[in-house]
This record gives structure tokens, sequence and C-alpha cells, in this order.
């Protein structure tokens, strides 16, 4: 009839194994042992797994330790204290005691103690040890073949489902990766691009300031230049007019004489003697050669060079 229930409990469990698609079996297998012990071992090792399923894990492990002093290096009550050890969250001495068993002479201790050596290491972050664990249960349980043990089939799909959810878990956190690492490739390439992109509106505002500041130093140039232009014409003119200050009153002198000779000549004939008209000519010669001097110190100083200061 023992053998009936340990049937159906496995199908129990193919059930759930079946169900759980997305969840990690991590229910450690317990095994915990209370027969066989002569008293009063057997009696500290019944308390102390009444303790552990009742959740009371500090005050089993206490009872777990006292029965191994007096029965040291047991395989069965190491691997108690290695599952205590991992319900209270110390997995570093529970890998420690599970490690410690599978070396044990009991295959069947072996392969659960290798599987909740997998847990251990999964809780730890260690993916590729907890893959190593989960493998190596399979590999203990094929050992023991034939068997006939309802206990032994369930561990196995357990240990082989562990190992591909692990396996599937391991390549996401992978792809993780790459994805988190390409993101910060590309931030940096557009960190970087962002700043060339300033750089470039901060040379061109530069830029832009310098052509503002050019036309205005120009135009200072030109101003200055067209009063240096205006000044040196001023000193043209006045140097002229100190060169020929009776000019004007020459000019007059020509008019006048011009008008004498528009007139008739019958009537200058009458009123002008032959001396009068050999004086007259004589003046003539005389402002005609004044004029030609003047127009050619005119025509030198319009040739003249004129010395600028740049």
């Amino acid at each position: 009839m023992q053998r009936g229930f340990h049937s159906i409990m496995a199908k129990i469990g193919m059930s759930i194994i079946n169900r759980k698609n997305c969840c990690l079996f991590l229910t450690l297998v317990l095994g915990l042992l209370s027969v066989g012990w002569v008293d009063p071992l057997a009696d500290r090792v019944r308390e102390g797994n009444m303790l552990y399923h009742d959740g009371k894990y500090d005050e089993a492990l206490d009872k777990y330790i006292n029965a191994g002093i007096d029965s040291p290096d047991k395989p069965q009550l190491d691997f108690n204290i290695g599952n205590t050890q991992y319900k209270r969250g110390k997995y570093n001495e529970a890998a420690q005691l599970f490690e410690k068993v599978t070396k044990s002479g009991d295959p069947k201790v072996r392969a659960k103690s290798s599987f909740n050596m997998g847990n251990t290491f999964y809780r730890m972050g260690k993916m590729e040890e907890a893959l190593e664990c989960y493998k190596r249960t399979v590999d203990l349980i094929k050992e023991m073949e034939p068997r006939n043990d309802s206990d032994l089939d369930m561990l196995e799909n357990n240990a082989k489902y562990n190992y591909e959810y692990v396996e599937k878990k391991m390549k996401e956190q992978e792809q993780k990766q790459q994805n988190q690492e390409q993101k910060d490739q590309q931030q940096e390439k557009d960190e970087q691009k962002e700043d060339d992109q300033k750089s470039d509106e901060n040379k061109e505002d530069k830029g832009e300031d310098k052509e503002k500041q050019e036309p205005q130093e120009d135009q200072e140039d030109k101003e200055q230049l067209g009063q240096e232009n205006e000044q040196e014409q001023q000193q043209e003119q006045q140097q002229q007019k100190d060169e020929h200050p009776d000019q004007s009153q020459k000019d007059k002198q020509e008019d006048q004489l011009l008008e004498q000779q528009q007139q008739p000549q019958s009537q200058a004939q009458k009123q002008m003697s032959k001396e009068e008209a050999e004086q007259l000519l004589e003046a003539l010669n005389q402002s005609e050669k004044e004029a030609r001097a003047v127009k050619r110190n005119e025509q030198r100083s319009h040739h003249r060079p004129v010395e600028k200061n740049w």
C-alpha cells in the first residue's frame, strides 16, 4: 500500500511539472531522517525534523548539531543540516555540506544532495555551477538502473526541468547584457554627436562675431582716409592761392583788354594814335605771356604727386 501511495504522488508531481512552465523547482528534496537511529540520537533527530517542518530553523539546527556530537560524520545528518542552512539563507554553508554528502557512499542521498546543491548555487547566482549539479543529479539516478522508486523519478524530472530553465535564463541574461551594451554604445555615440554639434555651433557664433567686427573696422578706416584726403585737398587749394595771389586781378585786366578789342576798328583808328596802338599791342602780348605762365603752373600743380600716410 505504501508503494501505491508513492506511485500516486509521483503522478501528481509530474502533473505539477507540466503546469509550471515558468517556475524553477527550488523546493528542497528533504529526505529528513528520523528512523533507524539508536536513542537518544533518534529522539534528537525526530525533534529537529518537527521543528524544521514548523519553520523553526534555528531550533532545528541546534537539535541536528547536538545529534552530530554523539554521531559525527553521518551523511544523512549533514544532509539535514544543509537543508536547514539553506532555509536560513546561509547558502555558502549549505553548499559546503551538500558537496560533502555527494561524496558519500549512498547513491540516493548523493543524488538528492546534488539536486539541492544546484538550487543553492542558483540562489547564489552561480548559474553554470547549478547546471552542473542538475546534470550530475540525472547521471547519478541513471546509474541506479534498474530502479523502482517514484521519488527518484520525480527527482530526475525536476532536475531536467531546472536544467532547461536555468539554461534559458542564462541566454536571456546574455541577450539582455548585449542589448544593454549596445544601448550604452549608442548613447555614447549620441552624446559625442551632440558635443560635436555644440562645438560647431560655438565656432560659427565666434565667426559671426568676427565678421560683425570687421566691417566696423573697415568703415572706420574709410572715414579716416576720407578725412585725410579732404585735408590734403584743402592744403593743395591753399598752396595754389599762396602761389598766385594776383590771379583774379590779372583775369580782370584781360577781360578789359578783350572788351577794348571788340570795339569797331574805325572808331579805334580815329581815337588812337600810332604810339597808343603800339602800347596797346605790347600790353596784350605781355598779358598773353602771363596767362600762359599761369596755365603752365596749374598743369604742373595737377600732376604733382601727393604723399600720403597710410
